[in-house]
């Protein structure tokens, strides 16, 4: 059943993907601009090239919510060697979009953006240093392809820190990924969730084989593709020469005086809080002693990630990208 969206972009919008050609034409990554990558979210001179992209695009263009499948025939059309080298690609390039990726997993999501901010006394580097602040662009999505509330739904956030206040200003970004649980929970909004970059695997074995298989893929490219480090955050804006210090996990929580919503579909619920609440506030925590979402003790406030646009659209689903650190 197809959803209907506001297509008003609200001011004041993981996993492993599948793409063709990238937005530089070399293979070196350069770096991009907040407004280049934020023209791509809301689909700034796009123009379709295929009937398939045109059909696609049109769903967003009618104010309609797509529901791209997650399931064995879309992720393994091709058996397990189109997953492994999607896994490769985005592990080894830093692209921060594509002309066009299909998200193999996590296809359904809606794009944010605003600041963030690291206001405490930390030993880390780059933009989880004390005092770091730049730009921020993230996709909020879920992990299979279950969208509304009573459905098991793994909720994610990734994210895109920009080490500059300067949205015209090219630099490298630093990517991360955190999910809540792999398989999904019954839990009714996506506000709720607390996301870190080592999620626990759930009870939802209706996915479980499915899981597996993924799994078996993924480690073609990376040992560990459980466990996303914060080396490109704790690197951005730093030079090469450099030593890089961060911590092993970080957790992500919207703040608890925000306004809530009884919307079905978490887009939709995402796209009316930030209308209601006029941004959305996540808290940084880190912690180098656990890496359990729930715990009360371990975690460290860090700062803050405050989001002012939020969009659902092509661009967002199809065509932006979050390189994926890996431990070396």
């Amino acid at each position: 059943m197809i959803k209907k969206y506001s297509r008003i972009v609200l001011f004041g919008a993981l996993a492993f993907n599948g793409g063709n050609a990238a937005h530089a034409s070399s293979n070196e990554y350069m770096g991009s601009s907040f407004q280049q990558v934020w023209d791509v979210v809301q689909d700034r001179s796009f123009s379709p090239q295929t009937e398939k992209e045109a059909n696609e695009f049109k769903i967003y263009e009618d104010g309609f919510l797509p529901l791209y499948p997650v399931n064995a025939l879309s992720v393994f059309q091709s058996g397990d060697v189109d997953l492994k080298h999607d896994a490769l690609r985005t592990t080894s390039q830093r692209f921060d979009y594509y002309d066009r990726l299909p998200k193999k997993l996590h296809p359904n999501g809606v794009c944010v953006a605003g600041e963030w901010t690291i206001q405490a006394k930390t030993p880390f580097t780059g933009m989880l240093a004390t005092g770091a602040k730049g730009l921020f662009i993230g996709r909020i999505s879920v992990a299979m392809g279950e969208t509304v509330v009573d459905e098991y739904r793994g909720f994610g956030v990734a994210g895109k820190v920009f080490p500059t206040i300067n949205p015209n200003e090219v630099v490298k970004t630093g990517n991360f990924f955190t999910i809540d649980v792999l398989s999904g929970t019954k839990l009714e909004h996506v506000l709720d969730a607390k996301t870190t970059n080592q999620p626990e695997l759930g009870h939802n074995f209706s996915v479980i084989g499915l899981g597996l298989r993924i799994a078996a893929a993924l480690t073609s490219a990376d040992q560990n593709p459980a466990f996303r480090p914060l080396t490109q955050v704790a690197a951005a804006g730093m030079r090469s020469e450099q030593t890089v210090a961060q911590p092993r996990w970080i957790r992500l929580s919207v703040a608890q005086k925000l306004k809530r919503n009884n919307q079905l579909d978490f887009r939709n619920e995402v796209i009316i809080a930030m209308d209601e609440n006029r941004e959305l506030i996540y808290n940084i925590e880190v912690s180098n002693t656990t890496a359990n979402r729930n715990a009360e003790h371990g975690w460290t406030k860090v700062g803050q990630i405050n989001l002012n646009q939020a969009i659902i659209s092509y661009g967002c689903d199809r065509r932006l990208h979050f390189s994926h650190p890996k431990l070396k």
